[in-house]
């Protein structure tokens, strides 16, 4: 009969043994408690575990194929699942050149069989070039699409997000989430814009994109929550790039410009495609006050509201603590400026100052300048006769005089 002891050295001298006792201690256990109990036989329950879930890629490869012919096909699907509101939108913008790749899954597999996964899309917005993003897109047990998303930092394409209202002309097109009432207002300022920015400029064949958001501006753009919470509408490049000539749209904030009047929306917009019109999304050799002065004095130009309107910020501020000592930078063009919106209205003041000083002409001409790369202080000498240090003498009298 072996000891208690005997037993122990043995465990210690063989480390295989060890796990052999576990289970044998755990089954004397488990006996003792049936004994103790007064159970009938006694039988070792069986582990058990969970069935292994996979990922139905083949069947999510052929939705994906199916997305992409029935764009290519011009089929209009009736359903309302996200791949049917997809093809539609796609030929109610004219998207070309859609093509999706399945790449991995982005996670696990739920135990419903669903998931989501990684997905390199490409497409063609008519007048743009192809546009590639890797996109989320969610899976049922099947295979069949049940959503689309980005990750953080990305874009989320318009025609991916849900139904849209799409209004088109020879000189816009309007990509909207919203109903088709505010899908032809905004179609209507942006008809109007081109006509306002083709007064003072050149724009030979003009082309205005707006893209209208339901949610807001952020996850449209790829930019952290709250970035553009009160921003009326940015331009920006299609794909996100600042390389020279890279097509620009407009994204629109709904939920700001809807709460403008009839006039206050056409100023934002019209300012916009002033920016749209000379590239200003990617033109960086302009100084910021230009950029933006310009693009309120082109939207503004045909106003007729007093300067309590148009400028109440600034003059407030001026009112508490005098003219600023220089022209607004960068560092005052902030989304999150406790004064944003002052300094807009102080820029547009500085190119109403030239273009009294010089004419609209000489002002579109240091626009111009500029944008080519020849010195703010060399263009403003040849155009007007004098330079930045003038000008900002003019403009501070300017703001201080129309303050009193």
């Amino acid at each position: 009969m072996r000891t208690v002891g005997s037993l122990l050295s043995r465990i210690q001298a063989h480390p295989a043994l060890i796990g052999a006792a576990l289970v044998l201690v755990m089954l004397l256990a488990g006996f003792v408690g049936w004994r103790l109990t007064g159970g009938g036989e006694y039988v070792a329950p069986t582990p058990t575990t969970a069935p292994v879930v996979r990922a139905d890629t083949a069947g999510a490869r052929a939705s994906l194929d199916q997305l992409v012919t029935g764009v290519r096909d011009g089929a209009k699907p009736d359903g309302d699942d996200a791949s049917s509101v997809a093809v539609r939108n796609a030929h109610a913008i004219g998207l070309e050149d859609v093509t999706a790749r399945y790449l991995a899954e982005a996670g696990n597999v739920e135990q419903d069989g669903s998931w989501t996964a990684d997905v390199e899309m490409s497409w063609r917005t008519p007048g743009d070039p192809a546009l590639t993003e890797e996109l989320r897109v969610g899976f049922d047990a099947e295979g069949a699409i049940t959503g689309f998303s980005a990750p953080q930092g990305t874009r989320m394409p318009l025609w991916l997000s849900g139904p849209v209202q799409v209004r088109r002309s020879g000189s816009s097109l309007v990509i909207a989430q919203a109903s088709a009432e505010v899908a032809d207002r905004y179609a209507e300022l942006a008809a109007t814009a081109v006509t306002q920015v083709r007064k003072v400029i050149a724009w030979d064949d003009p082309r205005l994109v707006l893209e209208v958001p339901a949610t807001g501006l952020d996850a449209a753009l790829g930019a952290p929550q709250g970035t553009y919470t009160a921003v009326a509408a940015v331009t920006a490049t299609v794909d996100g790039s600042t390389k020279a000539g890279a097509p620009l749209h407009v994204w629109v904030n709904p939920g700001v410009i809807g709460d403008l009047d009839a006039p206050g929306a056409q100023v934002v917009i019209t300012h916009e495609a002033t920016h749209a019109a000379t590239d200003a999304a990617t033109n960086t050799r302009r100084p910021m006050w230009l950029i933006e002065g310009f693009a309120d004095y082109v939207a503004l130009r045909d106003t007729k509201l007093p300067l309590s309107k148009t400028a109440g910020q600034i003059l407030a501020q001026v009112r508490e603590n005098g003219a600023p000592d220089h022209l607004p930078g960068k560092a005052e063009f902030n989304t999150r400026s406790e004064h944003f919106g002052a300094e807009y209205e102080a820029a547009w003041l500085a190119c109403e100052v030239l273009a009294e000083a010089g004419g609209e002409q000489a002002l579109v001409d240091l626009y111009d300048e500029t944008g080519r790369g020849i010195p703010l202080e060399k263009s403003l000498q040849a155009s007007f006769g004098f330079g930045v240090d003038e000008l900002t003498a003019r403009w501070r009298t300017h703001l201080s005089d129309s303050a009193r």
